[in-house]
């Protein structure tokens, strides 16, 4: 029987498998000990394993051993390259071939029905509204909480008594706003509680939305953090058209807040306009 010759390496390639081999053997006696301990924590349980291949693979290398495992694991690789890029390859299709009629009315029909419902709540305006490439809308939502009368409004005063009761209905909600020693000059503190009401706010009328940045000022005067404005992604624009929740305020065709529960007369009782005294 013809002996075969022993497999000779160079002083980088016994280096290389001699720390593997010992790494692997590492790796899989401490995932003996555990087991046999019963003290095999899930995290561990996925760590071990990967390091074992990643081990494995370095020694088959250098060994020239091509193991099942590493022939599977590089023919997954290309299916799912080649997979992606079919994909992309029909999503190009797919964007060429629809008809761009309309696709402006419907854009804008999305970033309407976002920022009307931005201004119900009583935050008024969204700015910089838009699409990326991938199709997702964002836009960045302001708080402008201080009255801002409107020159074609009819109803100017009562705008003015249901703007004050809209203010007095988000502090009843929760959310924490600071006025100025008159009583004017609403902001939104930056704090964790606004924050957390921001977000189930938004996630509850757009579930795919996120908050990706907020922006804030600090106030020498009132000496807090406010809120200037948030940056919002929504990640699937159905979100956008599904009728609003039960809980969306009601509104006018101006989209203001409308108080069902009090006339102009009873909310008149307890404030007539800005207050002026000095304090």
């Amino acid at each position: 029987m013809t002996q075969k010759p022993n497999v000779t390496f160079n002083p980088d390639e016994k280096a290389v498998v001699l720390k593997s081999t010992k790494d692997l053997f590492f790796a899989a006696k401490q995932l003996h000990e555990w087991i046999t301990a019963d003290d095999l924590s899930e995290e561990m349980a996925g760590i071990l394993p990967s390091l074992i291949e990643s081990h494995f693979g370095d020694i088959a290398k250098q060994l020239g051993y091509e193991s099942v495992l590493t022939k599977e694991k590089e023919e997954r690789y290309c299916e799912i390259r080649q997979a992606n890029e079919r994909i992309h390859e029909l999503e190009k299709q797919m964007g060429a071939s629809r008809p761009v009629d309309g696709l402006q009315q419907q854009l804008t029909h999305l970033t309407s029905t976002v920022s009307k419902w931005w201004k119900v709540h009583g935050f008024r305006h969204v700015s910089d509204a838009g699409f990326t490439e991938y199709g997702f809308y964002k836009a960045n939502f302001c708080f402008m909480l201080g009255y801002m009368g409107s020159t074609f409004s009819d109803t100017p005063e009562t705008d003015k008594v249901q703007h004050k009761s809209r203010l007095e209905q988000m502090q009843e909600e929760g959310w924490e706003i600071e006025f100025d020693k008159r009583g004017n000059d609403p902001h939104l503190i930056d704090n964790d509680s606004n924050r957390a009401k921001l977000i189930e706010l938004i996630e509850s009328r757009f579930p795919s939305a996120k908050i990706v940045r907020t922006r804030n000022h600090y106030s020498d005067r009132r000496g807090r953090y406010e809120f200037r404005d948030i940056e919002v992604y929504i990640y699937d624009i159905h979100d956008i058209t599904e009728k609003a929740v039960e809980n969306d305020p009601p509104q006018n065709s101006d989209t203001e807040w409308i108080n069902k529960d009090k006339t102009w007369e009873e909310c008149n009782e307890t404030w007539t306009g800005e207050n002026t005294e000095e304090g």
